[in-house]
């Protein structure tokens, strides 16, 4: 054992790694032990299952993760990411609680370490956002990080941002019980921006610690039709500026998205099912609506990344001039 892992264990917090899985047993598999091959201790690893595979045998009596700091949870049911990453949360113990995605690796066996680094020395850091490279590829996987607050700064410096993306991250305590975790009926996008505008609302930081690496593989498995995908996903837009944003900015992007679903999804009736289940929800949207204040609102324009005017978007530099790109534009039809 290194003498990192031996400080460790005698001086330094239980990390939690939560894992939310859906058949996919051998990434899975592979994601479980590039966790259990990090040098730091103490950790536990809390698995969040819906799986209807043989996944569950990986952690029956005998079988290859059948360890003490390894939970697995098999539940009914299909629940989307944010509620079985919010299920994680709740069952897991540790001070620090880090997600990677079932189908990701971590690269390197310091990287838990560097997260409680990173955190024991900027205490008003929330939620670290780590940096996402192509597991076949090991290039940087510039959708699956976030903006800088220059848009000439390259994707290997570390920076202050207004959001955090999914695929690997790490988050205090504390953060979530301010917060209250993931919006839970989002089902499949978007709710790490929803949760990075609470955060950044309660006074936290959110820090991209690209020393801090996943490698990202994208399987195919377990992921929804591309339509429903990108229904989903122009919803949670919508319902992400319901929830957060003054009603000017509601009005925008509502009247935006909606006209981009359809350059999105080509079918006026995924028009109507985005409306419908807006619609469906719009009591538990107003219950849940809470305002994050205009100084959070000038903080996240200061980094020109996702508010501009009075819509919720990319900031124009991202799209047009040095270092720009234009398919920004349609990420969503990009990024399922």
């Amino acid at each position: 054992m290194s003498i990192l892992a031996v400080k460790s264990e005698t001086h330094s917090p239980l990390v939690s790694y939560v894992v939310a899985t859906y058949n996919r047993p051998d990434d899975l598999t592979e994601a479980i032990d590039s966790i259990l091959r990090q040098e730091y201790r103490p950790i536990e690893v809390v698995v969040i299952s819906n799986s209807t595979d043989e996944t569950a045998e990986l952690f029956s009596r005998g079988g290859r993760f059948d360890l003490d700091c390894v939970k697995h949870y098999n539940l009914p049911g299909r629940m989307g990411v944010p509620e079985a990453r919010n299920v994680g949360f709740d069952r897991a113990s540790g001070e620090i609680l880090v997600s990677i995605d079932d189908d990701a690796v971590l690269k390197n066996p310091n990287a838990t370490d560097t997260i409680v680094s990173k955190f024991e020395d900027n205490p008003d850091i929330g939620i670290l956002a780590f940096q996402s490279r192509n597991y076949f590829t090991d290039e940087i996987n510039r959708k699956e990080i976030p903006d800088p607050p220059t848009l000439g700064m390259d994707a290997t410096d570390e920076f202050r941002t207004a959001f955090f993306i999914g695929v690997g991250n790490a988050i205090r305590r504390s953060t979530l019980e301010k917060t209250g975790g993931y919006p839970a009926s989002f089902v499949y996008g978007f709710e790490e921006m929803d949760l990075s505008f609470r955060t950044l609302d309660n006074g936290y930081d959110i820090l991209y610690t690209p020393s801090v690496v996943v490698h990202h593989k994208k399987s195919p498995e377990g992921r929804r039709p591309d339509r429903e995908t990108q229904e989903r996903l122009v919803g949670n837009r919508i319902k992400l500026a319901f929830r957060n944003l003054p009603w000017r900015y509601v009005f925008f992007t509502t009247l935006i998205w909606s006209a981009y679903s359809l350059v999105l999804t080509k079918r006026l009736s995924s028009l109507w099912r985005i409306v419908g289940r807006l619609y469906d929800d719009r009591d538990e949207l107003l219950n849940e609506r809470q305002v994050i204040d205009g100084e959070t609102i000038e903080r996240i324009k200061s980094r020109k990344t996702m508010l501009y005017g009075w819509w919720y978007g990319p900031h124009p530099g991202r799209i047009v001039g040095p270092n720009a790109d234009p398919r920004r534009l349609f990420w969503e039809a990009e990024n399922i």
